[in-house]
């Protein structure tokens, strides 16, 4: 197990290493002069200049990732050229608030996709089958976006039962940031919760008709524990793995969500340092994104041994 570790955190060394070099390379080749975007439209040459200066925009492309990679080594993403502050300290302050929501989405697409899929795949071709698969190709067509502004109108407009937006840290006051919370996350959830349900259904179908479950029928066991114990825990490997992918998208693409809610968070973060062309904060943003989805692919591929005890990591041993 040791082993299959090393070779894993060498492996996402690596690919965090080549991310980190086509996100810099790919910056720079973008039509434009960053500097001249910085000093604004009425500036001289000479204030472009000195920006240019300032900052190392005018040194080979080499010297420049060389002293970003080491900055980063130390724990350092520079500075945000469009706010002068530490990018480091930006992404510590925004990051949780997505996470935050990123969680509460996958308690909701769990907690509804899951039981559905399960339902749909016990109770095949009756009426909750082709209830549970109507709402999960509604959840799949319904762009969030529109989903939000109708969520919007009727909790925050007609009922008046949650705010329409903002924000509000959750260690200030709870409940309100709860409510606040719970729309964005309903958005975003309700998208993955369609995606779970099918691929929970599937799953499910083909657990159902291996024979160790009729075996288990067969025996007189209670169909719940059936359903439970053994198909189900067998099933949920495909649905790790959506869980797993889809939570690196939750936290890079709630973009459209943020900007609908009015929440400061990664997203926002995200497009508005593309937008100002703000290189130290872009490659930091990929880079910290990038790093959750690796350490996500980790804890699934240790997830499907816990799911499934016939699984085991290659590598492991007796001693590891």
């Amino acid at each position: 197990m040791l082993d299959y570790l090393a070779r894993r955190l060498a492996v996402s060394a690596l690919v965090l290493l080549l991310v980190s070099l086509i996100v810099f390379a790919g910056l720079r080749f973008l039509p434009g002069d960053p500097a001249r975007v910085l000093a604004g439209t009425e500036a001289d040459d000479v204030g472009v200049e000195a920006i240019r200066e300032r900052y190392g925009l005018g040194r080979p492309l080499p010297v420049q990732y060389a002293a970003w990679l080491g900055q980063v080594l130390q724990g350092r993403f520079g500075e945000s050229i469009r706010t002068r502050d530490p990018v480091a300290r930006i992404v510590g302050h925004k990051l949780p608030i997505t996470l935050q929501l990123a969680a509460l989405a996958l308690l909701v697409a769990t907690g509804i996709g899951i039981p559905m899929g399960v339902l749909s795949a016990v109770r095949r071709n009756s009426v909750w089958d082709w209830l549970a698969n109507a709402v999960s190709l509604s959840g799949v067509s319904i762009p969030n976006f529109w989903f939000g502004m109708l969520l919007i109108l009727l909790f925050a407009v007609d009922l008046h039962w949650l705010p329409a937006s903002g924000y509000v840290p959750p260690l200030e006051q709870p409940w309100e940031n709860l409510q606040r919370m719970l729309m964005p996350a309903l958005v975003l959830g309700t998208a993955l919760s369609a995606y779970l349900m099918r691929q929970t259904r599937n799953s499910m179908l083909e657990v159902l008709a291996q024979d160790y479950i009729r075996t288990a029928y067969a025996k007189g066991v209670p169909a719940r524990r059936v359903i439970v114990r053994h198909a189900l825990r067998n099933g949920l490997l495909p649905v790790i793995t959506i869980l797993g992918l889809q939570a690196g998208d939750l936290i890079s693409g709630a973009v459209v969500t943020e900007q609908i809610f009015v929440i400061p968070g990664f997203g926002r973060l995200i497009l508005e340092a593309v937008f100002n062309r703000d290189y130290p904060m872009v490659q930091g943003v990929v880079l910290v994104t990038c790093t959750g989805y690796v350490a996500v692919n980790l804890l699934v591929d240790l997830a499907y041994s816990w799911a499934n005890p016939r699984i085991r990591v290659r590598g492991g041993g007796r001693g590891g």
